[in-house]
């Protein structure tokens, strides 16, 4: 996970102005697009529901333990309710998925492997409150760690745009992408040691305490050894000072993921969502030191780190208050899907138009469609979903 290799110079040309681009380019084409994800939404609600239904739990378990009459009908009831609650998230995550921005046009091979260690993060951090939360945790997770990576390439790219930074070292960016790896290695580490400490009994204090000190140390050696073979410039400064920097935010995320993981009111999702900020907060970092400008790319990491928060936070908020709203009618689940799955595509457009300059109908349109690919291409979708 930790090959890194210089990329090339021409992979930088997305910063670049798009002052003479229009955020919309044809008005009739931007409303045609809205009512497309619209109504792929709506329908998309409703084939989910039925994958959901079709699926032969309840037979299986019916012959499998000899279940009485009223047992399967009671059986059937929570599978009507389960999928009720899970149709929705999951058309909601697609739409987040489909038309998200990747964190920067650089082929980044570490991320994968990281991005489904999150997910197993969320899962596990929901089977300590209650396992019919999994599937939601797990969820709000992709969901919400998409959005964060479009906040921080937007708000890094805004501000390196704004600051008329267009010349990029790309053994910096290489430098960047093994400083996300020491934060993330640090994250792990201590949310290792937390969970091991309140299993063997220790008050949260102890283990939270444990745990960022686990974080700050791990991410600091990660930070120091990974950077060695790396030529920055200032060899003993750049990297000392990336190891420290590394270790100081893993342990300051480890401890705010601690202390959340603490909270009564609040649930695992919410944690998972601690997780995937954190670990899509180092998007705008990896850009911003590849700047030639060191100045604009301390404002960069910064300007990332808001807005993968921030975004981060939305996408978890909306799809935890969607998660909430009971009622059997399927057209009323299907509306209330509406209203984060249509803020996910703005936030998505918008941000596609911040960092490419595409309009607002081609990021509309291009969501829309790749939910439909799952029929006649499911290996792109799934490319496409989890690239």
């Amino acid at each position: 996970m930790a090959q890194a290799s210089p990329p090339s110079q021409n992979d930088f040309d997305f910063l670049e102005s798009f002052n003479d681009t229009a955020l919309v380019a044809n008005g009739l084409e931007l409303t045609k697009s809205i009512a497309g994800v619209s109504l792929s939404t709506l329908l998309n609600v409703g084939i989910w529901w039925g994958v959901c239904k079709r699926a032969g739990i309840v037979f299986g378990h019916s012959s499998t333990h000899d279940l009485t009459e009223s047992d399967a009908k009671e059986f059937e009831k929570l599978k009507t309710d389960f999928c009720m609650q899970l149709a929705p998230m999951v058309t909601t995550t697609e739409v987040a998925l489909a038309g998200h921005v990747s964190p920067w046009p650089l082929e980044q091979c570490w991320w994968k492997p990281l991005y489904f260690a999150g997910a197993g993060m969320a899962a596990y951090a929901s089977t300590t409150k209650t396992k019919g939360h999994l599937p939601v945790a797990v969820l709000i997770y992709f969901a919400s760690e998409a959005i964060s990576r479009t906040g921080a390439s937007t708000f890094s790219a805004l501000v390196l745009t704004k600051m008329n930074v267009r010349d990029a070292v790309t053994e910096w960016y290489a430098a960047g992408e093994y400083a996300i790896l020491s934060v993330i290695n640090g994250v792990m580490a201590g949310a290792v040691v937390y969970e091991a400490m309140i299993r063997k009994g220790f008050r949260p204090a102890k283990a939270i305490l444990a745990s960022v000190v686990s974080a700050a140390i791990a991410g600091t050696l990660s930070g120091f050894i990974s950077l060695l073979p790396i030529d920055v410039g200032k060899p003993a400064e750049a990297k000392a000072g990336i190891g420290v920097l590394a270790g100081a935010l893993a342990g300051a995320v480890a401890g705010a993921g601690s202390v959340v993981g603490t909270g009564a009111v609040v649930g695992a999702a919410a944690k998972a969502t601690v997780i995937a900020a954190a670990i899509a907060t180092a998007t705008g970092a990896a850009t911003a030191v590849a700047t030639a400008d060191f100045r604009a790319g301390v404002v960069a990491v910064a300007g990332g780190i808001a807005g993968a928060f921030t975004f981060g936070g939305v996408a978890a908020l909306l799809m935890l208050s969607s998660s909430k709203i009971t009622s059997n009618n399927l057209l009323i689940k299907a509306g209330v899907t509406l209203v984060p799955a249509l803020t996910f595509a703005v936030i998505n457009s918008l941000s596609n138009y911040a960092v490419y300059g595409y309009p607002l109908e081609e990021g509309f349109s291009e969501t829309g469609w790749t939910q439909w690919k799952k029929f006649y291409a499911p290996l792109d979708y799934l490319s496409t979903l989890f690239k």
